[in-house]
């Protein structure tokens, strides 16, 4: 009663600030963003992933809930659902990046014959989203009230004023959000790298000169080529950065061992991040601004190896241990001169690998190396391989690793082990095929398509993210 007497002002305010910022709000708000965040947190404890801790998006809208009418429910329903989706869509940029939406939702034709892992996450995720919603409209909406859209007012203008801190992403660091708190809308209007960020579904590919050239036209020269070549699209072979030297020169080193294998050159050469594109790159030394290739136009597909070799009378052929529908193959193959292209299930062994569903590479080596032995005159075989595929699993290694995975070097980097213990197995079927008489006079070249994803190791940096390696062997 003194208090209120001496001090009236600051009595007034105690009792504003007690009776529209009470302990009922700040519980609201805190559960609030419990709820809407928590599975973020513990994804960054599971598999060290980065966002921003806060989302402010999931903020703005509390006022609807605040309403408790029905209108104003569905449409913070709606709200939120879209604000969920744009948060995990950005989420995953991290492990796997797409340039737009249209990107991703060809990704998700191809879910039924993703592996078990890819199931798990999009259970999770879907899970996280229904699990939320209930929390939110079952429980935490009998906290809210339209006394609360005030006060709210007030905090969100203090926070702008006083607290709000921007902290975007960074291109370099696998597109992740870093900060306490941030907001989509500004990451995305600021950065140069999301204006293709949009849907663009119906856009057409629109192929243009990949300008550092593919590895395959500049190692075989299209002019003067060998009578028969093997062209393999190594899929997630990359470059990696600790132990640099040591690592990578032991991955491919079963190929160079061979005393009929003469070594021609080796490097590494500039790429993009999905296999459709590295398929571009080195057949026909073009890039292109969606996977939409089934539209066309193909007009610049004259220049693609394939088509060149076939006027020089080569026989073309195409190996890949997925279906013909995947990234819709079967439409745009064609227009590359790779008519004669086999598809799971046309293989003489159809088991199936584990790290991605299809045939297993080093069964397909078999047929690769009989269609070479066979072809009569000049021969070009284009092998798109499969087994190296995220999650690279250890199922389909055939027997013991060569890298321990629990040595100091690959702590925190098992995805990064698993890769290159696949990848040597895959340099190893491959020498064994020619050990055993395969390939004989055959120029083949070697370049990886991507640099390997990498999503739940601690460590995202294990390979270099934006080239590949390459080699071109001589078979004697």
């Amino acid at each position: 009663m003194k208090l209120a007497v001496h001090f009236p002002v600051f009595s007034k305010i105690f009792f504003l600030v007690k009776r529209y910022f009470s302990l009922r709000l700040w519980c609201f708000l805190i559960f609030y963003l419990i709820i809407n965040n928590v599975f973020f947190w513990l994804a960054h404890l599971i598999t060290y992933s980065q966002r921003y801790d806060i989302v402010l998006e999931y903020v703005w809208i509390i006022p609807l809930l605040c309403l408790r009418k029905k209108w104003s429910l569905v449409l913070f329903t709606i709200t939120y659902i879209c604000i969920y989706i744009f948060d995990i869509l950005y989420w995953i940029k991290q492990f796997y990046h797409y340039d737009n939406l249209s990107e991703f939702v060809d990704l998700l034709y191809f879910i039924p014959q993703a592996p078990k892992l890819y199931w798990l996450f999009l259970g999770i995720i879907l899970g996280n989203l229904i699990l939320s919603l209930f929390l939110i409209l079952k429980y935490l909406v009998r906290l809210a009230s339209t006394q609360m859209i005030v006060p709210l007012s007030v905090l969100y203008l203090l926070f702008a004023i006083c607290f709000y801190d921007y902290r975007g992403a960074n291109l370099s660091d696998r597109y992740q959000t870093v900060g306490w708190w941030g907001s989509y809308y500004e990451t995305i209007q600021n950065l140069k790298f999301n204006t293709q960020f949009f849907w663009r579904g119906t856009l057409k590919p629109e192929f243009y000169d990949w300008p550092h050239g593919g590895v395959l036209q500049k190692q075989i020269n299209i002019q003067h080529p060998p009578k028969k070549i093997l062209f393999i699209l190594n899929e997630s072979w990359g470059t990696f950065v600790p132990e640099h030297g040591a690592i990578n020169s032991s991955v491919k080193a079963p190929l160079l061992n061979l005393p009929n294998v003469q070594l021609i050159a080796q490097g590494e050469n500039p790429a993009l991040h999905s296999t459709i594109m590295g398929e571009l790159r080195e057949l026909c030394d073009l890039k292109a601004k969606s996977s939409n290739f089934k539209l066309g136009p193909f007009d610049k597909f004259k220049k693609c190896v394939p088509v060149r070799l076939q006027k020089q009378g080569y026989t073309v052929q195409a190996f890949h241990g997925s279906y013909a529908k995947m990234y819709d193959r079967k439409d745009w193959y064609p227009h590359m001169d790779l008519q004669d292209a086999h598809f799971f299930p046309q293989f003489s062994n159809i088991k199936q690998c584990h790290s991605f569903p299809g045939a297993c590479d080093y069964n397909i080596v078999h047929d690769v190396s009989a269609a070479n032995k066979s072809a009569q005159g000049k021969s070009f075989i284009y092998w798109l391989t499969l087994n190296t595929h995220h999650p690279y699993s250890e199922l389909d290694m055939l027997g013991a690793n060569t890298y321990d995975c629990h040595q100091p070097l690959f702590n925190g980097r098992q995805e990064a082990c698993r890769n290159l213990n696949l990848q040597h197995q895959f340099f190893q079927v491959l020498a064994d095929e020619i050990k055993a008489g395969g390939f004989k006079d055959t120029d083949i070249v070697v370049v990886g398509d991507h640099s390997p994803p990498i999503m739940l190791d601690k460590y995202k940096d294990s390979f270099k993210p934006d080239s590949v390696p390459y080699i071109h062997v001589r078979v004697n």
